[in-house]
């Protein structure tokens, strides 16, 4: 998922420079600095539990450690590629549905990401060697608020 995203943004920079749409260009590279600062063990939403019903699908369980932002930001660059086919063509076997649940995933933490990345309340709910143990980095990342262009 986090090549793919990283991919998908790295087009849209190239289709926004096409089209003069500078305010694009300028969210799609704070897109992609984020990206790079996250990693990708930030992705990590407990992808592999599937369900068989009438088709497969992917439930993808919530993190409770990761900024409430981060999850309208992923599903955002994800729908890119059905807005934008004319960039993105389907290669091979068609992606598995991703479904949202209310599932809380066991997932950890990953540690050394800016104070930004994490939850508020989740870091609120530390104790003081659970945050040591957090490393988180010193070096704040300021989270672009380009939610009403996010909203669903």
């Amino acid at each position: 998922k986090f090549d793919l995203r990283k991919k998908i943004t790295a087009a849209m920079i190239e289709v926004c420079k096409d089209r003069n749409d500078h305010e694009g260009v300028t969210f799609w590279e704070w897109v992609l600095v984020l990206l790079d600062c996250a990693g990708h063990d930030f992705m990590l939403d407990d992808e592999d539990m599937t369900r068989t019903i009438a088709r497969c699908i992917k439930q993808v369980a919530l993190l409770k450690w990761r900024h409430p932002y981060f999850l309208k930001l992923f599903r955002f660059i994800d729908v890119i590629l059905g807005i934008e086919n004319m960039v993105f063509q389907q290669h091979g076997k068609a992606p598995m549905e991703r479904v949202r649940t209310s599932q809380v995933s066991s997932w950890p933490a990953p540690p050394g990401r800016p104070p930004s990345f994490y939850a508020p309340i989740f870091l609120a709910s530390l104790t003081l060697p659970q945050k040591t143990a957090l490393k988180m980095d010193e070096i704040e990342f300021t989270l672009c608020h380009f939610e009403e262009d996010l909203d669903d």
